[in-house]
């Protein structure tokens, strides 16, 4: 056992991890001494996935409403107390990241991951912290106001703080494998912790003819329903996939409220607009075309608006005949293939698992946490980023709260040091 005791232990070298250490860092001017504990080899593996690899950093309207959390209230705070402004700023002045914000979205101008995990690391070396990779921490507990963290090649480290950003169960492959709670048994009620379920992820539906359009893209809105309702809803890039599904950053938005709904036997349906316009201006298109082009079959005559094979399958569960003349098409029939276009129903019976989600929902319940991400009646035991049940929207909002979350555990420990 390492008789040495530092002021803060960081179990986990990822986004929100490595954020937590540099930031304490800086709140006492580098006189705290940090050990990270990360089962890879390399920190920040997870990290250098991000945004397809490009790291989307934040996003200009990071607010509580871009998430799913038990406490909003709470989770608005510490969004207000260190925003993407805050992050940037530190990026840019701390790390020295130069980053560029385009539509909203911030990046390092690189637009490569890897310059933000080396900025992490150089900055990191330079302020003394300490690092164990390539091993993995097994157990914590605290005894005599001291937190222990068993390791698995059996030695133990200890700490007066204990920052666990451990994250959750997306990505498998990069550690995060969704043992949070298993960690923190016994610090940690058990009522507090929710099970963790893939966020960000695509959707699978049994909907014939649907692997037929494997690979086709679109830009439209897609409105997730549980049958009666509206339950959520979102506009972007749409992509259907070779499990017979949907993906896409708007598809994705919606897909954790989707999957909640299938936890409880509830079969979602996605109404999905395939043209990002009204019916009424897609109605107008139609009728166009009817106009120009009599003489052509019907996915011949749409072939300019879409993919000749979105079109048939379109046309087919609209119940019009694609090898039709557009021109023989009725009013009532150009109604009702407008209306097929602006608002197809796919019922929803599946979606991507773990290693197909961007990020996972559960965790530690939000609620349980104080205003500086400190575990209720529980000092010195602080939860960051992923592990703590919490998760946004694409557009790197998952991210933001990667660093908010990290800066308000970091001024809880720096309060100590």
């Amino acid at each position: 056992m390492s008789r040495t005791v530092y002021d803060c232990i960081i179990i986990g070298g990822g986004a929100s991890g490595l954020f937590a250490a540099s930031m304490l860092v800086k709140l006492t001017s580098g006189k705290a001494k940090i050990l990270i504990i990360d089962g890879n080899d390399r920190c920040g593996k997870k990290l250098a996935l991000t945004g397809s690899g490009r790291c989307n950093l934040s996003n200009k309207n990071a607010l509580a409403d871009k998430y799913y959390t038990d406490a909003p209230e709470l989770l608005d705070g510490c969004l207000k107390a260190f925003g993407s402004e805050d992050a940037v700023s530190f990026f840019e002045n701390e790390l020295g990241i130069v980053t560029v914000c385009d539509n909203g979205l911030y990046y390092p101008s690189t637009y490569r991951a890897q310059t933000v995990i080396d900025s992490f690391k150089f900055f990191l070396d330079e302020s003394g912290v300490e690092m164990k990779l390539g091993s993995r921490c097994t157990k914590i507990s605290l005894n005599n106001g001291i937190y222990e963290a068993a390791l698995k090649d059996g030695s133990v480290c200890k700490a007066r703080n204990l920052i666990v950003s451990a994250g959750g169960s997306a990505y498998p492959s990069t550690g995060s494998d969704g043992t949070v709670g298993l960690l923190l048994k016994g610090l940690v009620d058990s009522s507090d912790i929710v099970d963790f379920r893939p966020a960000l992820t695509s959707l699978t539906s049994k909907m014939q003819g649907m692997k037929a359009l494997a690979g086709i893209r679109c830009k439209g809105k897609v409105d997730l329903s549980d049958g009666s309702k509206t339950i959520d809803s979102s506009e972007g890039e749409i992509i259907f996939s070779k499990e017979g599904g949907i993906s896409g950053i708007c598809v994705m938005d919606i897909s954790g409220a989707a999957v909640k709904l299938l936890d409880k036997g509830v079969k979602p349906v996605v109404t999905v607009n395939l043209t990002g316009r009204s019916e009424e201006d897609v109605m107008k298109m139609i009728e166009t075309r009817h106009n120009r082009f009599a003489g052509r079959n019907v996915s011949s005559a749409l072939s300019g608006m879409m993919p000749r094979v979105l079109c048939e399958f379109v046309c087919k569960t609209a119940g019009i005949d694609p090898a039709a003349s557009i021109g023989d098409l009725g009013d009532k029939e150009i109604s009702v293939l407008a209306k097929s276009l602006c608002a197809m129903k796919i019922p929803v019976d599946g979606f991507g698992g773990n290693d197909k989600a961007q990020v996972s929902s559960g965790g530690i319940r939000l609620s349980a946490m104080n205003q500086n991400m400190q575990y209720r009646n529980r000092k010195g035991l602080y939860i960051t980023g992923e592990a703590l049940d919490v998760d946004g929207r694409c557009g790197g909002f998952n991210l933001q709260w990667a660093w908010s979350s990290a800066a308000a555990a970091a001024k809880g420990v720096a309060a100590d040091v």
